[in-house]
C-alpha cells in the first residue's frame, strides 16, 4: 500500500464549498471524488491509533465499507497524512476504492469533520458556546474569524442535518413528528434529533461525529 503526502491538497479542501442535500446522490458524487466515508474508529486520536486498523480491516473484510456511488464493497487504496490543528497531532487517514466505479474515498474518524483542519470537538465547542456567549468570549484555539465561519457554516448544515435525520429515521420506522423537536438553537435541535435514532450507534461522543455517521447512512450524504 502506498502513502501518499496529501497535505497541500488537504489545505485546499478545507475551504471547499460544501455539498448540500439538493445536489442530486450522482452528481455530488461526481463532483467530490474523494467524499469521505465518516465512521467510528476510535474516541479519540490515541483510540484511533490503537484501534483503527482492526475497525477497517474487520468492516473491509465483512463488506460493510461501500461505495457511496454504487454501494459495492470497496478495497484498501492509499493513505495519508492529516493534523489537528488545534493539537498539533498528525493521523494516518486509510483511503479505499471502488473497482466498480474508479471512486475512492477516505475512511474519517468521526472526531473529525470533512474538510475542517481543526476536530470536531474544537467545532462542536463552539456551535454549543455560540448559544448563550458572544463570540469574542468563547474559549477556542480558532481565531474569531474562524469560528464566526463555523458558527455561520457549520450552524446552518446542523439544521439541514436535522431535516434530514428526520427522514432517515423515519425511513427507519422511527417517524419523529415535527412537534416532538422543541424549537430553539440548532445544536439543541440536533441533540433532540438523534436521541430520536432508531437504534444506538457506536461513536466517539462527539454529536457532530454522530450525526455524520447517521447521514452517511444515506444514498446522498450530505455531511455536517
Amino acid at each position: 500500500m502506498r502513502v501518499v503526502k496529501r497535505d497541500k491538497i488537504d489545505k485546499g479542501r478545507a475551504n471547499a464549498p460544501p455539498t448540500f442535500f439538493s445536489k442530486a446522490r450522482s452528481g455530488a458524487r461526481a463532483q467530490q471524488k474523494n467524499m469521505p466515508i465518516v465512521m467510528y474508529l476510535g474516541l479519540d486520536v490515541k483510540g484511533y491509533e490503537k484501534d483503527s486498523e482492526r475497525i477497517i480491516t474487520e468492516a473491509i473484510a465483512e463488506g460493510r465499507v461501500l461505495c457511496e456511488l454504487c454501494l459495492r464493497p470497496m478495497s484498501r487504496h492509499s493513505k495519508y497524512e492529516r493534523g489537528v490543528k488545534e493539537t498539533g497531532q498528525r493521523i494516518t487517514i486509510t483511503m479505499v476504492r471502488c473497482s466498480a466505479c474508479n471512486k475512492w474515498h477516505a475512511l474519517l474518524p468521526d472526531f473529525l469533520l470533512p474538510y475542517k483542519h481543526y476536530s470536531g470537538n474544537e467545532v462542536e465547542g463552539v456551535i454549543i458556546d455560540s448559544g448563550s456567549v458572544p463570540v469574542i468570549e468563547i474559549e477556542t484555539e480558532a481565531s474569531e474569524p474562524t469560528a464566526r465561519r463555523w458558527i455561520k457554516q457549520v450552524g446552518e448544515r446542523v439544521r439541514q442535518a436535522v431535516g434530514r435525520l428526520k427522514y432517515l429515521f423515519g425511513r427507519g420506522g422511527q417517524p419523529v413528528s415535527e412537534t416532538a423537536i422543541e424549537a430553539g438553537h440548532c445544536y439543541s435541535e440536533l441533540e433532540q434529533c438523534l436521541e430520536m435514532a432508531p437504534k444506538a450507534i457506536k461513536y466517539s461522543g462527539n454529536k457532530l461525529g454522530l450525526a455524520n455517521i447517521w447521514l452517511g447512512k444515506n444514498e446522498a450524504a450530505a455531511y455536517i
